[in-house]
């Protein structure tokens, strides 16, 4: 009788102590396109859906100043919703670098150690220290099924949304592309292993033979180009010709680049622009050369020179400010093959209200990927994680941090979920400029495989 008792207040004591209160950490990496939606997803995690945030420098993957949805670190932390029962007593924080999709698929599942911002310092400035963790997280515009690097084992891929694209022409006053309006599936096959492409291909004048309009790249690691290489029937590795805008010496540069070195702006003959990341990774030989991030491939579009001849393929988000203000939301976006993203057509270019994006919806406009992430099934093991199998579950696992954060009307029905990426993808429909991204339950139509043929659902 003794003994019964003995156990069971033992039993007791040992449920007290596993529920006593304590820091659950989730490391987010991956999709530099979508990083705004999963901040803004990130911040509703959190009662009353306002978290103290702290935001990695630029020496450290984020910025200097200018903090917001789309700086690339950060750490947000609080007391999570009570949607999220199986965390709840704990303090919830959730840390984000986005580094691109390839490596953020790849850091996840081969336990790579990032240097992300700890939730500490200046709320709403500047964190003060780091740590450095293995990413609980990856988000990818392209499935690892397109890369060298598949989910597989304690791995799983699960789909989250649908990830607009577009081609967007720079911002010089005059030259070729002043007068490109559009872009033909033949141009753009012919311009990804080139890196740029005459614009005879427009004019159809001979004259216009040696006169070029550059395909500004991503380095081999960016989802975002993955999509678009698929699209033209490309294979990942296929050889991408990289050419990059030296803004001081106002022309482009290509075959001489000569070594791979992080340069912020693009300065001959450093091949790779953005930040370097921990160890160098971003600066790494079998990711190549282009552009870190898309936000740096819109910087370079932004650049108001005649001497600036250039297109580039980017998300939506990125799209949207090439040039700053509210009347130029779009301003650089070119038709693909005479078809739009929206239903507005033309009349994108400065648009202010909702995004209708039928055109992709209903299967017209082909430049759209399936955003995926990919997550252990049981993180443990993984540097730098506390969060238990119990605590991070699946899309599919009520209460879970991942039965929340990625909850999809398609699985549990009704409306979608408060702190949901799908939740925040609905809410922006009617905000001004409108949203950026795509649900699954908005979707009539699938795709096989990452750029393969449309078909109905």
């Amino acid at each position: 009788m003794k003994k019964t008792i003995l156990l069971t207040l033992a039993l007791g004591l040992a449920g007290i102590s596993s529920m006593q209160a304590g820091n659950i950490d989730v490391f987010v990496t991956g999709s530099t396109a979508f990083r705004a939606n999963v901040y803004l997803a990130s911040q509703k995690l959190f009662v009353g859906g306002n978290p103290n945030v702290f935001y990695g420098s630029a020496a450290n993957g984020g910025a200097d100043s200018g903090f917001s949805k789309k700086t690339a670190s950060w750490a947000m932390t609080g007391t999570p919703i009570p949607q999220l029962t199986n965390i709840q007593g704990n303090t919830l924080t959730v840390h984000g670098l986005f580094t691109g999709s390839v490596q953020g698929i790849q850091t996840v599942e081969e336990k790579t150690p990032l240097h992300f911002a700890n939730a500490d310092g200046a709320n709403n400035g500047l964190c003060a220290t780091y740590v450095d963790a293995a990413p609980t997280i990856g988000f990818s515009d392209a499935s690892g099924s397109v890369t060298p690097y598949p989910a597989s084992g304690n791995y799983v891929e699960e789909d989250v949304a649908v990830q607009p694209f577009v081609l967007c022409k720079s911002a010089a006053p005059s030259g070729a592309v002043a007068s490109i309006n559009n872009v033909t599936w033949e141009q753009f096959a012919y311009g990804i292993p080139k890196g740029r492409i005459p614009l005879s291909a427009w004019t159809t004048s001979i004259a216009d033979t040696n006169t070029y309009v550059y395909l500004l790249q991503r380095t081999l690691d960016s989802g975002t180009r993955r999509c678009e290489t698929a699209q033209q029937y490309y294979q990942y590795g296929d050889t991408v010709g990289i050419y990059i805008y030296d803004q001081a010496a106002h022309g482009f540069y290509g075959s001489d680049i000569m070594v791979l070195s992080n340069n912020a702006t693009g300065l001959a003959p450093y091949g790779v622009v953005g930040s370097a990341g921990l160890n160098n990774a971003n600066v790494d030989a079998k990711w190549g050369f282009g552009y870190v991030a898309g936000s740096g491939i819109a910087a370079a579009l932004g650049i108001t020179e005649v001497q600036n001849q250039s297109i580039g393929y980017l998300s939506f988000a990125d799209a949207q400010n090439i040039l700053a203000g509210n009347a130029n939301n779009w301003s650089q976006v070119l038709a693909f093959n005479g078809l739009w993203p929206t239903a507005q057509g033309s009349s994108i270019k400065g648009n202010t209200g909702t995004n209708d994006f039928s055109p992709i919806t209903l299967g017209y406009y082909p430049c759209w990927g399936a955003l995926v992430l990919v997550h252990p099934v049981n993180p443990t093991g993984t540097p730098g994680n506390n969060i238990t199998q119990f605590q991070l579950g699946n899309n599919s696992s009520p209460g879970s941090f991942m039965g929340v954060f990625n909850a999809q009307t398609a699985i549990n029905g009704g409306a979608p979920l408060v702190g949901s990426i799908e939740n925040e993808i609905e809410l922006s429909k009617t905000l001004s400029p409108g949203a950026t991204a795509i649900r699954l339950s908005d979707m009539k139509v699938k795709r096989a495989q990452v750029g393969g043929v449309i078909s109905l659902k």
